[in-house]
């Protein structure tokens, strides 16, 4: 059934499904230097068609020193909005301290960059009430000025925006504060993956993860220029290999993974065949590997423009498979890909409360 379908209850069939201190949904809201769009996202939840008492927005601030949490206090009484610092942390602790924080039955865990949509709230709790409801959210739309980049990339991505899906992006993700707590949270030991990781888990506890595309969201950080894209996608392979590590039998994140190796490996033998062109000329090598490096990207690509027919997007898409190999393969390189990083997590204090106990 369409979730809009079921409309949001109000009056006292609301209030009965409210946790002490009369709010319902906790929004959580990690930032880091946000200025540029962290009043849009405030503005879009203050126009949201649903009862301004029923929902509360605690903003997490991971240490900014630009105007975010300024602009953030303005909104302190039209939004119910409360505003929590934990500078030098993953944003998975974030995420989890303002979970401690909340007081609703259920937390939305939402990015700074996204816009949501009137009746998001709405749609997302007739999707909590559905029975066996588990992990909900709804995929991430651009901006309507974008660039090719962006367009096609979320062209290639749509398949994935509905029904059950393997994960869910934690800057648009729902969840009963009950379940979170016996999931236990958000992994605090991992910089980026942390919602793959954390849908695995529900998915392990037999919870489903559903996408609804009522749910789905404006994302204002989308990449709109190559050197963007693959900036983004070099930070967030920064700990999918490690994730993987974890339990290799079961292949989590095993596309990306084996799709970064093979990058790497194709890399590692065009800077083979390049010392061998400069010492003897012969170019054989440094052709063989060139030619291994665009197979998978062509091959993807491909895939795509048949089940799609739009072989017009298959140079530029091309070109974005090579670009995301190459920025997966390069992370590989780092050493937090393997490790956790030296970053601090949060207190035992804040975990016991993000797993349960009351704020």
């Amino acid at each position: 059934m369409n979730v809009l379908e079921v409309p949001c209850r109000q009056g006292s069939d609301m209030e009965t499904e409210r946790a002490p201190g009369r709010i319902l949904v906790s929004v959580i809201i990690p930032t880091l230097n946000e200025q540029e769009s962290i009043g849009r996202c405030l503005d879009a939840l203050k126009r949201m068609d649903f009862p301004k008492e029923g929902f509360e927005v605690i903003l997490v601030d991971n240490g900014s020193n630009d105007r975010t949490l300024e602009i953030a206090k303005s909104y302190a009484i039209a939004l119910n909005l409360r505003t929590l610092q934990r500078p030098k942390v993953y944003v998975s602790s974030l995420r989890n301290l303002g979970a401690a924080a909340a007081r609703g039955n259920y937390l939305a865990f939402l990015d700074a960059d996204v816009i949501v949509p009137r009746k998001w709230m709405c749609s997302a709790l007739a999707a909590l009430r559905g029975k066996g409801a588990g992990v909900v959210g709804g995929p991430y739309h651009i901006p309507g000025n974008s660039s090719w980049v962006a367009k096609i990339w979320f062209e290639y991505r749509k398949p994935y925006e509905s029904g059950d899906v393997s994960y869910l992006a934690s800057g648009n993700l729902f969840i009963s504060r009950a379940l979170f707590a016996r999931l236990g949270g958000f992994d605090e030991t991992i910089e980026t993956n942390e919602d793959y990781e954390f849908c695995q888990r529900a998915r392990a506890a037999g919870l489903p993860i559903q996408a609804f595309p009522e749910l789905g969201v404006e994302h204002l950080g989308t990449p709109q220029k190559l050197s963007a894209f693959y900036c983004q996608q070099r930070w967030h392979g920064t700990h999918v290999f490690r994730v993987f590590l974890r339990d290799p039998l079961k292949l989590p994140n095993a596309k990306a993974v084996f799709f970064a190796l093979y990058t790497l490996i194709c890399l590692i033998g065009v800077s083979c065949g390049l010392g061998i062109f400069a010492a003897s000329g012969q170019f054989q090598a440094l052709a063989i590997s060139l030619l291994a490096l665009l197979l998978t990207p062509v091959a993807l690509s491909l895939q795509v423009a048949f089940s799609r027919g739009r072989w017009i997007n298959f140079f530029p898409l091309t070109l974005l498979h090579l670009t995301y190999g190459v920025a997966r393969a390069l992370c590989l390189l780092n050493y937090r890909t393997w490790t956790g990083g030296k970053k601090p997590r949060a207190s035992q204090r804040d975990k016991q409360l993000a797993f349960g106990e009351k704020a």
